[in-house]
């Protein structure tokens, strides 16, 4: 038995904290909270006692919607986020330091632009990179990873000209006057490139970084919406090792798409099924992917674009999808399904609908990625069979400046609706869609009550939610979402002892401190991942 003790701590109790309690935790559960650890504790010769001195204890958060594994590669890769690289030829800087000292396979990979965000307001094109790497093929994946730019050497390699026609759901943007491909690689197109995988070695080696990632920002269970073979065996592994820092929750990639193999006929075959694990990793079910992204302009829309008559891209066709839905839910695994655009959410209730099986879909507590902008017939559908709503809200701090522009303020009203989607009861756990956007919970926390993009601008003042509220998105509503609201995202009798500690209330300071949260300790089962 494994005695841990929490001494004067202030409990976190959804819209408050307590006067200073001690936790009693057992085998890395909660056994008590009460003003003082019981006698048989104390005297327990190996318990541990720790003095938090009137600190704040919030449950360990968690994130909802992000990629862990992704995360992990991204780590290992050159970095073009707006922060780090925020013009092209900052881009180019960075793309010529890691041709000095390339991989050993070659290959130049990055992650992280938007053109929204660089000096130049302009994509890059395969020329920009040429210029500073004409011998290493390049690949750098846009910031919402529907996107790819390519430079040359990386077309050449993998057979792409002016006569590879666009694949069914994807686009190669092309020079208007030659019909040349500029490098721009959209959805589905990125499955023709043929980047070399990473070696488990270098995977295990990323992930390493994006555990200490997860501690740093006190988060203590991460979904991974694109679990593919290789990310299962990594974390097979890393549990087996009892070498996992953060709880993983893998929901299997289904379909073969965006350059991943689909998992639905192998899942199927196995017998595998949502639950099937332990306490560290357990599998949730299939993951789908209807269309793409706002900032890109690929997420797919009733009405264009502002100034544009695109409406973005839908992978697939109704009976298509249908037929890959009914098969997850006919054999045991649950379905979260990627829609970003109406159009996209239309599609995915219609899914669900039309596979006959909606007592399932309610029990099964299914879910839509993203659900960034429902219509008001998407809420009421919404509402009436239980769907969650797995919320990217921690977008409206990070890029919700290129929403405004490319969707208005009139739509903007409905992003992210997490005002509307409490009011109607609608379930809608927050996340970052990592490394999309950073990871951190406090910055979406901070978007979601003050509506305001890290530029300042105010995006709307229609959705704003209390701290609260937005606290409850990362904890007790994520944790509904994996069935497991009696033991995550909350500190209570018999949950896992999952913490962050903070300094500060979050209900005492201004509102505009909330995004520079940073707890000063986390505890997995009890036992500390940062220091404290």
């Amino acid at each position: 038995m494994t005695v841990r003790i929490f001494a004067n701590a202030r409990v976190f109790e959804g819209d408050s904290f307590s006067p200073p309690r001690t936790v009693t935790v057992v085998d890395g559960r909660v056994r008590s909270i009460d003003e003082a650890a019981p006698d048989w504790a104390r005297a327990d010769p190996d318990s541990r006692t720790v003095d938090l001195a009137g600190q704040y204890l919030l449950p360990g958060f968690i994130e909802s919607h992000g990629h862990p594994a992704m995360l992990a590669r991204t780590l290992l890769e050159v970095d073009v986020t707006p922060q780090s690289a925020g013009s092209i030829a900052a881009i180019q800087d960075a793309v010529a330091a890691a041709v000095q000292d390339p991989p050993a396979d070659g290959w130049i990979r990055g992650a992280g632009w938007l053109e929204g965000y660089l000096d130049d307001r302009r994509v890059p094109t395969r020329q920009d990179l040429d210029a500073v790497a004409p011998d290493h093929p390049v690949v750098l994946i846009r910031g919402c990873r529907h996107i790819a730019l390519a430079n040359s050497k990386a077309l050449e390699l993998s057979g792409i000209d002016a006569s590879t026609a666009d694949p069914a759901g994807g686009r190669l943007v092309r020079d208007p006057d030659t019909g040349e491909p500029t490098g721009i690689l959209q959805e589905a197109a990125q499955d023709l490139l043929q980047i070399p995988a990473y070696t488990p070695e270098m995977l295990e080696r990323g992930f390493a970084l994006a555990q200490a990632k997860f501690a740093e920002w006190g988060v203590t269970t991460v979904n991974d919406m694109s679990t593919g073979s290789a990310e299962m065996r990594l974390y097979t592994a890393l549990n087996r090792a009892d070498r996992l820092g953060v709880r993983v929750r893998p929901w299997l990639w289904a379909l073969d798409q965006m350059g991943m193999k689909g998992l639905l006929p192998a899942a199927v075959g196995a017998g595998i099924t949502s639950g099937l694990g332990d306490d560290m990793v357990r599998i949730q079910g299939m993951k789908f992917v209807l269309d793409g992204g706002v900032g890109g302009q690929t997420a797919a829309l009733t009405c264009p674009y502002e100034h544009s008559d695109e409406t973005g891209i839908l992978y697939y066709d109704d009976e298509e999808i249908t037929a890959a839905v009914r098969r997850a839910l006919e054999h045991g695994l649950r379905p979260a399904i990627h829609g970003i655009g109406d159009a996209a959410i239309d599609q995915a209730l219609r899914a669900l609908e039309r596979t006959g099986l909606m007592g399932r879909v309610e029990e099964m507590r299914a879910r839509i990625e993203h659900c960034t902008l429902p219509s008001d017939e998407n809420l009421d559908a919404l509402a009436r069979h239980g769907i969650i709503a797995a919320s990217s809200v921690g977008f409206v701090y990070h890029i919700g400046d290129s929403y405004l522009d490319v969707l208005g303020a009139e739509r903007m009203e409905r992003v992210y609706p997490h005002r509307t989607f409490i009011d109607r009861g609608i379930v809608a756990p927050g996340n970052s869609d990592v490394p999309v956007t950073n990871g951190n919970p406090w910055e979406g926390i901070y978007g979601a009550v003050t509506r305001k993009s890290s530029s300042g601008q105010v995006l709307d003042t229609v959705q704003n939610i209390t701290v609260a509220e937005a606290l409850a998105a990362y904890t007790s509503l994520a944790a509904y979402a994996t069935f497991e609201e009696d033991t995550l995202g909350t500190i209570a009798v018999g949950a896992h002892a999952d913490f962050g500690v903070y300094e500060r209330s979050p209900f005492e300071v201004d509102v505009e401190e909330l995004k520079d949260f940073t707890p000063v300790g986390v505890y997995l089962a009890g036992e500390p991942v940062s220091p404290n």
